[in-house]
């Protein structure tokens, strides 16, 4: 985020702190739901606006006269957000009118300013001809106010216009997807299986909101870190209910927003809880998602403080894996603490291979000696009466380990065979860490010549 100017939205509970995020962003960036409290964490995008790029963050509801856990948590993100940005905006509520907390959230960040740029804006004045609104919060002792429909859009572009004046222009256009760090490394697991917990380890800050409540983080959330050089760019996702229990427009969002992340990750770190000792079918729902992104994965048992520690233990829960989830064969399984930091830098070093592993290329003229193999022990099984012919196998440059192989009739190749070819591939090189895919198409005209 260096060099790139920070915004950060603070305001109470339903305020449309999120709805403003998703109008600057100009998308759905936030979850967005009538229902306080629904931003919890500080929740991070990229805007333009005249030219300039900055970053915004969305912050949870501040709530003075809540001592609850969770409020004390979302109090010490927000803390977060404003020692990381610049420039500030308190988002006041119209239709609420002037609330005793605004005013000490006001005091707060007037405390905490030092420097930067605040901004005060009222949100939800959804008619432009209705500023008279505004009086009562002048008396906040503030010169200028910003009226705003985070919803409709009235007044934010001259919000924007303020805010950016002094920020440095783009020398070269550049889209979000740029700005993320590449090899994102997503979090994924049930609810309460401690995957904030493990996010926070890893980074050494309290970066998500932790609560024994199941479904405590509601989107995901990215945040890099540098290690001995290295970058490893982490998402903690919120966790995935079985389908009857999400029932809820957030639930499902959130649901919507963690597939997504798992798609566009590299690595997945798919947590189990070491003590309920089992894999439940929505463990398994979860590992099939992974699988469908072609990721790379490494399996955590967490909570390993929890259950008594023995190497008898550790064998038992071992091939419960490997017995439970047979499709993860490939991928390392470890256990950790993310309560008391057991092991928890050791997933680095796993992670570092994983992702040597997914760089690893095998040459054309080893993967033909492997195809020659394959047809010399075991010929493929004739399609309708015809004998099959198998060619140009090839490794394909792509984010997972994916191969082609051409075949004279492609649906006719039976998928025992199939994986019969990447067996041979994995005894070649286990490209530990990443299932491998084999992709059957129908030799080109070219190929038939010869």
């Amino acid at each position: 985020m260096k060099n790139i100017p920070t915004v950060a939205i603070i305001g109470r509970p339903n305020v449309g702190k999120s709805s403003l995020l998703n109008k600057i962003v100009g998308r759905r960036h936030a979850i967005v739901d009538p229902t306080p409290g629904v931003t919890r964490d500080r929740n991070y995008a990229i805007a333009e606006w005249n030219g300039r790029r900055f970053f915004v963050i969305d912050t949870g509801g501040l709530d003075p006269d809540n001592k609850t856990p969770v409020q004390q948590a979302i109090t010490e993100q927000v803390e977060f957000a404003l020692n990381e940005s610049e420039t500030l905006i308190l988002l006041l509520d119209s239709q609420t009118g002037l609330h005793g907390d605004d005013e000490a959230i006001l005091n707060l960040l007037r405390k905490k300013q030092l420097g930067k740029n605040l901004f005060v804006a009222v949100n939800k004045l959804d008619n432009p001809d209705k500023e008279d609104a505004l009086f009562e919060f002048y008396s906040l002792g503030i010169e200028k106010i910003y009226p705003l429909s985070a919803f409709h859009g009235h007044g934010v572009a001259d919000l924007l216009d303020e805010i950016v004046e002094k920020f440095p222009r783009n020398v070269t256009p550049t889209d979000e997807e740029e700005l993320i760090p590449k090899g994102r490394i997503a979090l994924v697991g049930k609810p309460n299986v401690g995957k904030s917990s493990l996010f926070n380890k890893l980074l050494g800050q309290t970066r998500s909101i932790v609560d024994d409540v199941p479904g405590t983080t509601r989107d995901s959330i990215n945040f890099s870190i540098e290690r001995s050089g290295k970058v490893y760019p982490f998402v903690d996702t919120a966790g995935l209910r079985r389908p009857a229990r999400n029932k809820g427009s957030i639930e499902l969002f959130s649901v919507f927003r963690t597939l997504e992340t798992i798609r566009q990750s590299d690595i997945a770190i798919f947590l189990l809880d070491a003590s309920s000792n089992e894999i439940t079918e929505q463990d398994k729902r979860i590992a099939a998602r992974i699988i469908e992104a072609a990721s790379g994965c490494l399996i955590v048992w967490n909570k390993w403080d929890l259950p008594e520690k023995t190497p008898r233990l550790w064998d038992e829960f071992f091939k419960k894996t490997r017995e439970e989830l047979p499709l993860f064969d490939f991928a390392p399984v470890v256990a950790v603490s993310a309560k008391t930091g057991r092991r928890v830098n050791e997933l680095f070093d796993v992670i570092d291979k994983i992702k040597e592993n997914g760089q690893k290329r095998l040459t054309n003229r080893r993967l033909s000696e492997i195809l020659y193999e394959a047809v010399t022990i075991q010929p493929p099984p004739s399609f309708q009466g015809r004998a099959l012919r198998l060619s140009n196998l090839r490794q394909i440059e792509h984010s997972s380990i994916l191969f082609k192989v051409t075949c004279s009739e492609p649906k006719g190749l039976h998928f025992s065979y199939q994986r019969f070819i990447l067996n041979l591939i994995r005894k070649e090189c286990p490209f530990e860490g990443w299932p491998i895919r084999l992709v059957v198409e129908r030799p080109n005209k070219t190929e038939n010549k010869k």
